[in-house]
């Protein structure tokens, strides 16, 4: 699925009908290829949404390339209407040339669920939690934020110290960092660099430091990124590659929407100071 939404995602953003075109292409989930799904309309909706839609809209609706299915205004005829005709001058497909009339029916009927869930809280009432997003944040794991980042004087060094960066960030700007674009960096100190050695090594990686006689590399070719001192001497090429960051961008299906809005808050609750719980409006509004 990884796979297919990233295909879907690079074609969206090259020309308006990819998503339409590749929504065709994408496999149907067993129940849904054999006429009728199980389950209640609103859980063969989440599946569909899952295999086509979240590509552009996010987890659960939260917001990505496309923007984020919140509001009074996305009832079930709303969603239906747009995902019958589509919307021109926009990414948005007509998906009433892939989808069934029951698709589109199930998807529509999942997206309005999104705005009231299940315990009658609108959606927007979801808040995170500061110290269970501390938790998440220093978790164990090769992915775990704390493995590249330092907060509160905690962490690696890989990425950016984030104590000082984040504070002028709004809730929806950091969310929006984590998840929507994390493979965007405008810092070059960070930027991935491609390390080529004379016996042909190629490592790709961040550059750390350097003395006079080798260069200290971080080689993030897997989590957590391994800290290498390559001589000099053995060194043939350093290229940039560009201001692409080293960062997963896979946090919106690795999280739950409740931990990435935990790790928000916790984020921007500074040590000493108040404690802050961000809510789901404040992030995708």
């Amino acid at each position: 699925m990884i796979a297919v939404c990233s295909v879907m995602a690079a074609a969206a953003l090259a020309r308006p009908d990819a998503v339409a075109q590749l929504a065709a292409q994408t496999p149907a989930t067993p129940a849904a290829s054999a006429g009728r799904s199980p389950g209640s309309p609103t859980d063969r909706g989440a599946e569909l949404f899952k295999a086509t839609c979240k590509v552009c809209h996010g987890e659960a609706g939260i917001g990505g390339v496309g923007p984020a299915l919140r509001g009074a205004k996305f009832t079930r005829p709303y969603v239906h209407k747009a995902m019958s005709e589509g919307r021109p001058g926009t990414m948005m497909p007509q998906f009433s040339k892939t989808f069934t009339a029951t698709q589109i029916t199930d998807v529509a009927t999942y997206v309005a669920s999104l705005q009231t869930p299940a315990s009658g809280e609108p959606s927007g009432g979801l808040r995170g939690d500061p110290a269970a997003g501390e938790s998440v944040f220093f978790s164990r794991g090769a992915r775990s934020c704390y493995v590249c980042h330092t907060y509160g004087g905690r962490g690696g060094s890989v990425g950016p110290e984030l104590t000082a960066r984040v504070a002028g960030l709004s809730p929806r700007d950091l969310f929006q960092r984590i998840i929507v674009v994390p493979h965007r960096s405008t810092d070059p100190a960070y930027a991935t660099a491609k390390l080529t050695t004379r016996v042909g090594m190629i490592i790709t990686g961040i550059k750390a430091g350097e003395t006079d006689d080798a260069v200290q590399f971080y080689d993030t070719s897997s989590l957590p990124p391994t800290l290498r001192t390559i001589p000099k001497k053995d060194i043939v090429s350093i290229d940039a590659l560009g201001k692409q960051s080293v960062m997963p961008s896979d946090y919106a299906s690795r999280l739950t929407l409740q931990q990435l809005l935990d790790i928000v808050s916790f984020l921007k609750s500074p040590s000493g100071g108040p404690r802050v719980s961000v809510t789901l409006n404040e992030v995708v509004r």
